[in-house]
């Protein structure tokens, strides 16, 4: 009977924990029944890769037409080759500071870093995302992994580039803009 209790936990465990947690936002959105999301195209932070692939970073603004209730959030808009997939996911206002520090006290002082024979990586993990600057010797990436909650096919989509990391001071004017 122990052992019994004991798989069943573990099962149970493991399932919990291998479920992708939604952000604010999200809950937001499948909580009502009428939504309207006002997106800001004036105000947009975007990274593409050299095979085409790209994510875009917006503030928007989502209204329950019912309710009038309005919540503002993050959405990043991803399209990837490998599988070929456009999805979307949100940064709920409830991670926008957290967000706002990471980039300021992490990435932005450390963008004209270099080593030698050695690397750093900075990793911010929301609800619905993870953002990863890494510093390797001379070379610079920026990672982008957005969590599939459709429930088929892979765990979560993957971006990068090198090429782009300039870009990220215009990721934190459109951070700010949500606030």
């Amino acid at each position: 009977m122990k052992k019994l209790f004991l798989i069943l936990f573990l099962i149970l465990s493991f399932y919990s924990f291998s479920q992708n947690v939604e952000s604010s936002t999200r809950k937001f959105i499948d909580e009502a029944q009428f939504t309207q999301i006002n997106k800001d195209w004036n105000t947009m932070a975007e990274f593409q890769s050299g095979i085409g692939e790209y994510v875009n970073f917006f503030p928007i603004e989502v209204i329950n037409l019912k309710s009038n209730e309005k919540v503002k959030a993050l959405q990043l808009d991803m399209y990837i080759k490998k599988p070929e997939v456009y999805k979307t996911a949100w940064v709920g206002l409830d991670e926008i500071d957290e967000f706002i520090f990471f980039i300021e006290k992490n990435v932005i002082p450390n963008l004209d870093l270099k080593f030698k024979k050695q690397s750093t990586e900075y990793i911010f993990k929301s609800k619905e995302m993870t953002f990863s600057y890494l510093v390797d010797e001379k070379r610079k990436r920026i990672s982008i992994t957005l969590n599939n909650y459709d429930g088929t096919g892979v765990p979560n989509y993957y971006f990068w580039t090198e090429t782009q990391v300039n870009k990220i001071p215009n990721l934190l004017e459109v951070l700010k803009q949500i606030k």
